[in-house]
């Protein structure tokens, strides 16, 4: 209390040395806040704010005119930090304390900022997370000013972002959107690198710099921008998967751009650009990335499924947390030595592990992580604006922002909507896109050490892109308004609302609006039946809304989505999604968080029935069983049959299918599988067979 004591006397006493009443207060104000900051971080700490940062700051002579009294300003707190700082009493700080300390700091500033920006008009945690990393960092209140080793853990942030999107797609999911990928994606990427490159080339950079420059700013932000999906809910929306699809393929651009980089140095042993290593040298990255993805492809569909069922029969939680944590450090790992992201590794394992029964305690065990080190990826962003740079450049900085945010929106709109987007989807994928990326801070800095950019031209693109991110969901709000401005129908609009379903009272949850789901809900009304649907898609909700039924945009893997639903009162759910990993995950949520839910899902094929019905189905429908009969009884009555002759050939040969379905259950240690027993309300010890033929019917033709 003492050594505080007298820091604040020495703080107020040097305050008195200026004249001027607002002057004096703001100078009182800034040292008390950088004293606060400093004295949490003496010792050691002190000796490191002492150095001078390593960042090219412009003169004031270069500055523009309306820019020098702030830069002054900049420059008269600079010295007082300095003062104040040799102030302070000197106390050994060891390494550990002072890493806490930035712990401590980092935990402190996103606790802060994050609620804050959350409430502002089209506010989000990521922008709450750049304004912690902008005040703490090197170029703010200097409390973290060496960041390198902080960025090397950040990164593992956009590694877990990747992990988790994989596990909400699937193979089939993933294999319908390579139109995107690859075609909407390589259409994106080459016209933004040229034309990028065209305008700085016209603006007097050199050719090989030029191509950097096209390149870097033609990336995106793939932390940033599925993060502002994921939060706006529009991931599963025409405009989030398209977007989801170039962020994609620029991951796989990287790796070209940075084999590229030595090649076109003027350092190259090569002299410049050649044709032939640059050819040597894509092949090569090539052949070691598809070598890497074919690896974990095979290897991942032979050994994650024993080895995550080896784990999972120890009922160690932590030990299957750390399973978990192997497999997505190994992949990424495997990747990053192969020359590609290790992100992409991530994906990858994300992406075999959905096809798997252990997907959804894997993605619970991830999500503390995730949202952890994303956060601390996204300060560390922020860390890198430097507010002197933007003061002293400000007409440059912004009229480049602004050429990039608008040049690239207009080029991948144009681009969409040549790949068959409509025009507000294509429109809302390119405010999305537009901002650059992470990536674009890898390849600048190399193009710095390669001697191929000044380091004053990247201390502007990195300030340029760091910016362009921060704006991102103001530009995702941009895009939303404009669609329910000019689009019939607005997803945000066919979300469910609790103040809708409160009435709702031992009702039907219909989880998906598909073909089959629209059946059952026409089913429902005429008997008057209260219901309500969930559907992903935006345009089969918007049919149901067109015929006034009560369907909503909405995951029904997701425990909110179910509760805003009423599903805590319902009295049961129809499946009808249509993929099997969603229909698993909705079972699954269902079972978990609602076990009063009794709940009907169709199967593709056994394996899939019985992976159900562990997750907790009540009962289980081979989809493909009562389409087969109709089709047969249609057969039959061609062939001059008899009606009652063929609707006992029909209910005989479905009887003893259930039965043989129910024994094979059984046999692979199934208590539940094809028979009903829930429905029935029959003991566990009863034998499904002791059902007669027209219960189980009865019972299959109720779903």
């Amino acid at each position: 209390m003492k050594e505080r004591h007298l820091i604040t006397q020495k703080r107020r006493s040097r305050g008195c040395e200026y004249e001027g009443g607002s002057e004096k207060k703001l100078d009182s104000f800034e040292d008390y806040a950088v004293s606060v900051a400093i004295y949490a971080n003496r010792g050691e700490r002190t000796a490191q704010l002492l150095q001078q940062p390593e960042v090219i700051v412009t003169s004031v002579e270069e500055a523009s005119s309306s820019a020098k009294p702030l830069v002054k300003q900049f420059k008269k707190l600079s010295k007082k930090i300095k003062k104040i700082i040799a102030s302070l009493p000197q106390q050994e700080v060891n390494e550990e304390e002072a890493s806490l300390f930035d712990v401590l700091w980092l935990l402190l500033a996103s606790v802060i900022f994050v609620p804050i920006f959350q409430k502002l008009p089209g506010g989000s945690p990521v922008l709450g997370y750049l304004a912690a990393g902008i005040l703490i960092g090197p170029y703010g209140l200097s409390i973290i000013r060496h960041v390198h080793g902080t960025k090397a853990i950040a990164e593992f942030g956009v590694v877990f972002l990747l992990f988790n999107i994989g596990l909400e797609l699937s193979v089939e999911r993933l294999s319908s959107m390579k139109k995107y990928v690859f075609g909407l994606g390589s259409a994106q990427v080459l016209a933004t690198a040229v034309v990028v490159g065209l305008v700085a080339r016209i603006c007097g950079q050199a050719g090989p710099a030029a191509i950097v420059i096209g390149n870097g700013l033609a990336l995106s932000s793939t932390a940033v921008v599925l993060q502002v999906l994921q939060e706006r809910g529009e991931s599963t929306s025409r405009h989030g998967r398209a977007t989801f699809s170039v962020l994609l393929f620029q991951d796989l651009a990287v790796v070209v751009l940075l084999i590229l980089i030595p090649l076109i140095s003027p350092n190259s042993s090569k002299g410049g650009v050649g044709f032939q290593a640059i050819a040597e040298a894509l092949g090569l990255a090539a052949v070691k990335a598809a070598i890497a993805i074919t690896a974990i492809i095979a290897g991942g569909r032979l050994l994650l499924r024993p080895i995550y069922k080896q784990v999972a029969e120890n009922q160690n939680a932590e030990i299957f947390s750390a399973n978990t944590l192997l497999v997505i450090l190994g992949t990424s790992l495997l990747t990053a030595r192969a020359g590609l992201s290790m992100a992409l590794g991530a994906f990858l394992a994300g992406l075999l592990l959905a096809e798997t029964e252990f997907s959804l305690q894997v993605e619970s065990d991830i999500a503390p992580y995730r949202g952890l080190l994303l956060g601390l990826f996204f300060m560390t962003v922020g860390m890198s604006i430097d507010p002197k740079l933007l003061v002293s450049n400000f007409p440059v900085i912004t009229s480049t922002l602004g050429l990039l945010i608008c040049g690239k929106t207009i080029l991948v709109s144009v681009i969409g909507k040549i790949f068959g987007i409509s025009i507000i989807s294509a429109i809302r994928t390119g405010l999305l896109l537009a901002p650059g990326g992470e990536f674009a801070f890898v390849a600048f800095g190399e193009a710095v050490n390669q001697g191929i950019m000044s380091s004053e031209m990247s201390s502007l693109l990195f300030l340029v892109v760091g910016l362009s991110m921060a704006i991102t969901p103001w530009l995702a709000a941009g895009g939303q308004l404009i669609a329910s401005r000019f689009e019939q129908h607005d997803v945000r609009s066919l979300l469910p609302v609790e103040s809708e379903t409160d009435d709702l009272q031992d009702h039907i949850i219909i989880c998906g609006f598909g073909r089959v789901g629209q059946i059952i809900a026409q089913l429902l009304s005429e008997r008057l039946i209260p219901f309500v649907a969930l559907d992903v898609r935006s345009d089969r909700v918007a049919v149901g809304r067109a015929l006034d039924l009560p369907v909503y945009f909405g995951d029904a893997g997701s425990r909110e989505v179910l509760h805003k639903v009423g599903a805590e009162r319902a009295c049961a759910a129809a499946i009808t999604l249509d993929t099997p990993g969603a229909n698993y995950r909705t079972v699954w949520a269902l079972s978990k968080y609602f076990p009063n839910v009794k709940t009907f899902v169709r199967a593709h094929d056994v394996d899939h029935g019985l992976n159900l019905e562990k997750a907790g189905a009540t009962a289980v429908v081979p989809e493909t069983l009562e389409p087969s009969l109709q089709l047969a009884a249609a057969v039959l009555a061609q062939a001059k049959l008899p009606t009652s002759e063929i609707a006992a050939t029909i209910n005989e040969f479905r009887s003893r299918h259930l039965a043989e379905l129910t024994e094979l259950c059984e046999a692979s240690g199934s208590s539940l599988g094809y028979g009903f027993n829930r429905i029935m309300s029959k003991p566990k010890s009863q034998s499904p067979d002791s059902l007669d033929d027209a219960q189980v019917s009865e019972g299959t033709l109720a779903v």
